[in-house]
């Protein structure tokens, strides 16, 4: 009996647990939607929006430390939590979670360290694109991914052809008889068609030649005078035309695809099979020179169904059907995007989702074929969606990405590194510190930049580049060092300066260097900053007065009785170089 009511009280208190924790989850989203509220109706730094963005920040700190990571899953008009609705969108008032869903996004994981920068960029992608506008550039996907919020991870899937039929054509059998009665119906509707164009043209002419009503002549005369208004101009007869001709070729490729799919079923031999998967790569191709996404979409999604189903009754077919699905990728058939992609702009946002939905089913090594394009003239999104998918295949697998690196082309090289920059991870690490050597400055800042984001702990790797050549580089290493005040730091800068190393000799990297010894003390700063301001008085060159500035500047960000006691002596000196330093440098620095 004392077991039985332990193990009761044990359940009833992982059952109160529970509980617990999904009131939590609830009140957190309910702060999170009243957030985004204000952030729609604020400006984002209006006392509102912060007392609310503080609430959801400290509901969230609160759960984390209690709980461990908060995922949620996202349905169309729900949020859930291990299955549980935390919050159900009212289509009368603001929603939450359709503008998620819609994007494609299927959960969103939030993890301790989370910082309130992180929520609030959250809450910006959320009001800028919770609602859909015609002109609206990018999505929520997309904006998450350019963040690159550490702490917040989601996974996301392009919905906009979900709904979209699957074809499925293993119960079609073409029989011989089946293709006589196809062409005996055509002929009939041939016929019947001609005939009723002679019943129409009857009726026309005898309208024509019919007594004219006098209620009706003004209507019959305005009709003969303005009869031009219904005559369509050369502009609009050449549109027309690419309509027609643009719905007749989209119906030819679904319905001929539709058809090898039937064929490609009942070959009986390896070879017929092969020839028939050549043909359907071959348009395959054609289809994507067409800017045909979404039939190629379809087709492909039918043909991957059909491989990973059981409706494959010969032994043979499946490994060579298995191998045209990566074969189908190959540069040859990718590489006609690069013609296609510049023609899409901002008009043809859902043609560029599409493609991406499209990109999903590429693998790792269509990065071959897909980085090259960013050397052409695209739109922004255009261009955003490319090197998103590039980024998402390298995330797959990486070498593909890295092989381009050694490409002369230093505008492509330098937006691989940009990509590289957004993927976590010991091996892009270490790509990009090489690439901090790179012989292009453009590509080293671009890898500086990416390495300085994201890992503090690679100072002695990164110190030679405060002696780069371009001075862009020379100043983010001068901020990144100020960011990070340690005695590694401020022993690098005090041999730096000791063995004089400085390629660099303008009076910025000079005084830079100073500047930072003095925020990074360590215990051999003090003799050498005395040395430096006091000693060699008669040594007047703009060298070693640039040095004497230097140490002053450094000695005045000390703070240290010593290192008062030094500038009170400088500025008191019996060289008029060293009162002359002093007097400059405390000048400067106020």
């Amino acid at each position: 009996m004392v077991q039985g009511r332990t193990k009761e009280s044990i359940a009833s208190f992982a059952e109160g647990q529970t509980a617990k924790e999904l009131q939590a989850v609830k009140a957190l989203v309910s702060s999170f939607v009243i957030a985004a509220k204000n952030y729609a109706i604020y400006p984002e730094n209006h006392v509102t929006c912060q007392n609310t963005l503080q609430t959801v920040m400290s509901r969230l700190d609160i759960f984390l430390k209690n709980y461990g990571d908060l995922k949620i899953d996202v349905e169309k008009d729900r949020l859930l939590f291990e299955g549980a609705t935390v919050h159900q969108d009212d289509p009368e008032r603001e929603r939450l979670a359709f503008p998620l869903f819609r994007d494609g996004i299927q959960w969103l994981e939030f993890q301790e360290g989370l910082e309130l920068r992180e929520i609030s960029g959250f809450l910006k992608i959320l009001n800028q694109y919770g609602r859909l506008y015609e002109e609206a550039e990018g999505d929520l996907v997309t904006a998450l991914w350019e963040s690159d919020f550490p702490h917040l991870r989601y996974a996301a899937t392009d919905v906009l052809w979900k709904a979209g039929t699957v074809k499925d054509f293993s119960a079609f059998k073409v029989t011989e008889d089946e293709q006589q009665a196809t062409f005996d119906d055509e002929a009939e509707q041939a016929e019947l068609h001609d005939t009723a164009k002679e019943v129409v043209d009857d009726d026309q002419q005898a309208e024509a030649h019919r007594p004219g009503d006098p209620s009706t002549g003004a209507d019959i005369i305005l009709s003969t005078m303005d009869r031009t208004i219904w005559q369509l101009t050369q502009e609009e007869l050449r549109e027309l035309e690419e309509l027609v001709a643009e719905e007749e070729s989209q119906s030819r490729t679904d319905d001929m695809f539709d058809l090898w799919t039937v064929i490609l079923q009942t070959r009986n031999t390896p070879e017929e099979y092969e020839t028939i998967l050549e043909f359907i790569k071959e348009e395959f191709k054609n289809t994507l020179a067409q800017g045909e996404f979404r039939i190629a979409l379809d087709f492909l999604e039918s043909l991957q169904k059909t491989y990973q189903s059981d409706k494959i009754e010969k032994s043979w077919a499946r490994p060579m059907l298995g191998r045209f699905l990566i074969d189908i990728f190959d540069v040859q058939v990718l590489g006609v995007f690069q013609q296609i992609l510049p023609t899409l702009d901002k008009l043809h946002i859902d043609r560029i989702k599409v493609f991406r939905r499209l990109a999903h089913h590429f693998p790792p090594a269509a990065i071959t074929a897909l980085a090259p394009i960013l050397l052409e003239k695209l739109s922004a999104p255009a261009e955003r969606q490319l090197m998103e998918i590039i980024g998402s295949l390298a995330l797959k697998d990486i070498h593909p990405l890295k092989q381009l690196l050694d490409r002369p082309e230093e505008a492509l090289v330098k937006k691989l590194v940009y990509i590289l920059g957004h993927i976590k991870g010991e091996k892009t690490k270490l790509i990009l510190l090489k690439m901090t050597r790179h012989t292009s400055g453009l590509v080293r800042l671009e890898a500086l930049k990416a390495l300085t984001r994201r890992d503090a702990k690679m100072i002695k790797e990164l110190f030679p580049l405060i002696n780069d050549p371009i001075l862009a580089i020379r100043r983010l290493m001068w901020k990144y060092l100020e960011q990070h005040k340690n005695d590694e730091i401020g022993n690098l800068i005090l041999s730096y300066l000791e063995q004089k190393k400085i390629r660099r000799k303008d009076d910025q990297q000079i005084l830079n260097c100073y500047k930072i010894l003095g925020r990074c003390s360590s215990r051999s700063t003090i003799p050498f900053l005395r040395e430096s301001l006091l000693s060699q008085g008669w040594d007047f060159s703009s060298n070693r007065s640039l040095r004497r500035q230097g140490a002053v500047v450094a000695l005045l960000e000390l703070h240290t009785e010593e290192a008062e006691e030094i500038l009170k002596k400088a500025s008191k000196s019996l060289f008029p170089s060293v009162r002359s330093a002093y007097q400059k440098a405390l000048k400067d620095h106020r």
